[in-house]
C-alpha cells in the first residue's frame, strides 16, 4: 500500500514540456522552469525544481509508476533558505512538478512531513 497522503489530480492541459537527450531525468518547460529527478539514494529520491536561476530541492520515494514527494512545512529557495516562499509560489511550484512528472508518465503524491530538520 502506498502511503501518499494526497495523490494529485491529472493536470490538463499540460504545458509544453520536453526531455532533452543530454539531460537524463530532466523535464524542461518552455515557460522557464524544469524538474530533475534522481534515482534512489538510500531509498530516498531527490527532486530538483529550477525556475529563473533558482532551485528548490525535494526528497521522496518513487516506485511502480508513482512519485511520492515529501512536503515539509518550510519550503524555500536554496539561495534564501530562511525565507519561506509565499503561498502563490508554493502552489505554482507544486503544480509544475506535478505537471512534469505526469507528463513523464508518473502519478504524483505529496506526503506532508512534520519535521523540517530532516530535509
Amino acid at each position: 500500500m502506498r502511503r501518499s497522503a494526497e495523490l494529485q489530480p491529472e493536470i490538463y492541459p499540460l504545458p509544453a514540456l520536453r526531455k532533452p537527450w543530454f539531460k537524463r531525468n530532466t523535464i524542461v518547460c518552455g515557460e522557464g522552469w524544469s524538474v530533475r529527478y534522481s534515482g534512489s539514494i538510500w531509498r530516498v529520491d531527490r527532486y530538483d525544481y529550477f525556475e529563473n536561476g533558482r532551485q528548490i530541492v525535494f526528497s521522496g520515494e518513487g516506485a511502480a509508476g508513482q512519485m511520492d514527494i515529501f512536503l515539509y512545512p518550510h519550503l524555500a529557495w536554496e539561495d534564501s533558505p530562511d525565507k519561506n516562499v509565499d503561498e502563490l509560489t508554493r502552489q505554482r511550484v507544486l503544480h509544475n512538478i506535478t505537471a512534469a512528472l505526469q507528463w513523464a508518465g508518473f502519478s504524483v503524491g505529496f506526503f506532508p512531513m512534520s519535521n523540517p530538520s530532516t530535509h
